[in-house]
């Protein structure tokens, strides 16, 4: 589990996911601190319903349902049939992943903009910095100071933005 507590996890799994499941379609209805299982339900996008059993042991799924008789849907049903009960899986990702391709496609999509984005911000503070030595050698001694400074300023809010993203990502991953 990513949080101390059953009920931090089982919160964070029901908001954190909406972006590759049906947004919304994740509810708890199970929390036993005690015992430290928990069990909630979500529509994976391809249209099967999952159960998924949390504890400190990780997260399977406990039973699925396809909720249409479409044939894409029921070959995709038999993919997550065959992982229920069967497999312990250390991140909810992971499970994600292997039960939904559509939710992997959207996992790798989501992390390639995230990494796009800090490969952009690097590309900003190579260019402040570019730009920084442009006017620091051309500058006079005089104005100098001024430049720097400013220079200084605009390369540490790159670098803060560029930091901040990082964590994010670092976040999001784990």
């Amino acid at each position: 589990m990513r949080f101390d507590s059953l009920s931090e996890e089982l919160q964070s799994i029901t908001k954190d996911y909406d972006y590759g499941i049906v947004p919304g379609s994740a509810a708890v209805f199970v929390k036993d601190e005690v015992m430290g299982i928990g069990r909630l339900d979500l529509t994976l996008l391809e249209g099967i319903m999952i159960v998924i059993e949390v504890s400190n042991e990780g997260y399977k799924i406990a039973s699925s349902s396809p909720l249409s008789e479409d044939p894409v849907t029921l070959a995709a049903a038999d993919q997550v049939q065959a992982c229920v009960d069967q497999q312990i899986f250390e991140t909810m990702e992971n499970l994600l992943m292997t039960a939904s391709p559509l939710f992997r496609e959207r996992f790798q999509a989501t992390l390639y903009d995230k990494l796009e984005k800090v490969q952009q911000l690097q590309l900003i503070e190579q260019q402040q910095q570019q730009q920084q030595q442009v006017e620091t050698s051309s500058s006079h001694h005089t104005n100098l100071t001024t430049t720097s400074s400013s220079a200084f300023n605009s390369n540490t809010s790159a670098t803060t933005d560029q930091q901040d993203l990082m964590d994010e990502i670092n976040q999001w991953i784990h």
